[in-house]
């Protein structure tokens, strides 16, 4: 089983012009590998963890999705479009899962669906099938 690493970098935005962190998976940027195995997302998008949301129902979403408990699953607002800076835009989604030892990414996708409020966030999704599974030690 290979483990993947996650760190962050600092990163200049072209869009807002302001030098934010971005999330890489083994040295790679998330949106890189997100828009190598996509058509339907443009460049741009950035990480909710950032606290650039400004709704705090939307910040409080996002963080309660990021690591479920163990043997549930969460469908994880993970990238959201650096324009609107909010979950009503482009929202790319994770399906995490964990274990007593491993942080699982399992796919990701689009979502696509009609939510009114943060809750229902992710309630259809457009699964990507080319992106691969990422697998994290917790530690």
């Amino acid at each position: 089983m290979k483990i993947n690493s996650i760190s962050t970098k600092t990163y200049l935005n072209s869009f807002s012009g302001n030098y934010f962190y971005i999330i890489e998976i083994d040295g790679k940027p998330l949106e890189d590998i997100i828009l190598e195995n996509q058509t339907q997302v443009s460049r741009g998008i950035v990480p909710t963890l950032l606290n650039w949301l400004e709704n705090e129902e939307e910040r409080k979403e996002v963080w309660e999705r990021t690591l479920p408990v163990e043997g549930t699953k969460a469908d994880f607002p993970i990238l959201m479009c650096s324009e609107d800076i909010d979950l009503w835009c482009t929202l790319i989604m994770v399906e995490v899962t964990t274990d007593e030892k491993y942080v699982y990414w399992n796919k990701f996708g689009l979502e696509n669906s009609d939510a009114q409020t943060p809750k229902e966030i992710g309630k259809s999704i457009e699964w990507f099938p080319n992106i691969p599974k990422m697998i994290f030690s917790k530690t």
